[in-house]
């Protein structure tokens, strides 16, 4: 499932990707720490797995061949430092984010990835406000995939 995640991820950014480009920055958000970090730090092995096998592959995008990197936030499911995971990924230029885990820390980071133009994929969000929030491009490049 998570390279499905990855693979709708790196769809969606072949539009932003600049074709001088080499390396692809993934942002992966979830609680890391606190009572619920255990579902994070499970989802972020997901995303790695799946970067190391996307890499193990050599992918190219536009003829030519990229490497992702995976860069993970600890949120700790607190909506003040998930918007500070959200901020610091922005600054370090991420392609896409993975995250955040619950919809508490996703609709108030959504902003903000919404202001920088990334596109945003929730493995678990389920609240509404979530996707209902944004109507167009970039804005409305979010995913919620639930299983």
């Amino acid at each position: 499932m998570k390279l499905k995640l990855i693979t709708a991820l790196v769809l969606g950014l072949m539009s932003s990707l600049s074709m001088a480009q080499e390396v692809i920055k993934i942002g992966h958000v979830a609680p890391l720490s606190g009572a619920i970090a255990h579902l994070g730090k499970d989802n972020e092995y997901g995303a790695r797995l799946a970067i190391e096998e996307l890499n193990a592959k050599g992918v190219s995008i536009g003829g030519k061949k990229v490497k992702f990197e995976l860069l993970a936030e600890d949120d700790a499911a607190d909506p003040k430092q998930g918007t500070a995971a959200a901020q610091k990924l922005v600054d370090s230029k991420v392609n896409g984010v993975i995250g955040h885990l619950n919809s508490g820390t996703s609709i108030p980071a959504s902003k903000i990835y919404s202001d920088a133009g990334i596109p945003q994929i929730s493995p678990s969000s389920t609240n509404p406000k979530f996707t209902r929030k944004v109507t167009k491009p970039p804005s409305a490049w979010w995913l919620t995939m639930c299983i």
